[in-house]
């Protein structure tokens, strides 16, 4: 168990801007450019995602404009290397994942297990999202369901032994 003192150091008194990415609130990163108007807006959390990634992750559309109209990067990645587009995939959020496609966000690019979005699609069975995937960028990544279960099991693994390693810590 921890100690007050070490608890009391993670305590804040003011919201960030992963708080206000998760909320979606535009009111809050507005007054924090003002406050802040050099803050880095690909900094990431102490679980490694981006402002970026958590609004995708939670479905904040209008958020997420707003940051990819100031610079966020469109292809930044977690820990493991999953990226907003897989995020938006794997929620079945196709309005989001047409927006990152919109600023660029590349759709060959793969996590450490050689998960695709496209995988994360298949995996998930979000067919409006393989759909518009297949229509628009070919069916080059022609993905079952089963290699898609063996290379979340990968997946999965990898984040184990990350958290497993005494260098995770």
């Amino acid at each position: 168990m921890k100690s007050w003192k070490s608890y009391k150091k993670t305590f804040r008194d003011q919201p960030d801007i992963f708080d206000y990415a998760r909320q979606g609130d535009l009111r809050g990163l507005a007054n924090l450019f003002t406050e802040q108007p050099s803050i880095d807006l690909n900094a990431k959390n102490h679980r490694g995602y981006s402002a970026l990634m958590l609004a995708v992750y939670n479905g904040q559309d209008d958020f997420c404009e707003a940051l990819l109209r100031c610079g966020a990067d469109v292809n930044s990645t977690d820990s493991v290397g999953n990226t907003l587009l897989m995020s938006a995939a794997f929620k079945g959020n196709l309005t989001l994942l047409k927006l990152l496609l919109q600023y660029d966000a590349s759709v060959t690019l793969e996590n450490r297990s050689k998960m695709t979005v496209k995988d994360w699609a298949v995996m998930f069975k979000r067919s409006e999202i393989i759909s518009y995937l297949d229509q628009h960028y070919g069916n080059q990544n022609r993905s079952s369901k089963f290699h898609s279960i063996i290379k979340f099991i990968r997946l999965a693994l990898i984040l184990c032994k990350t958290k497993l390693s005494p260098q995770a810590a």
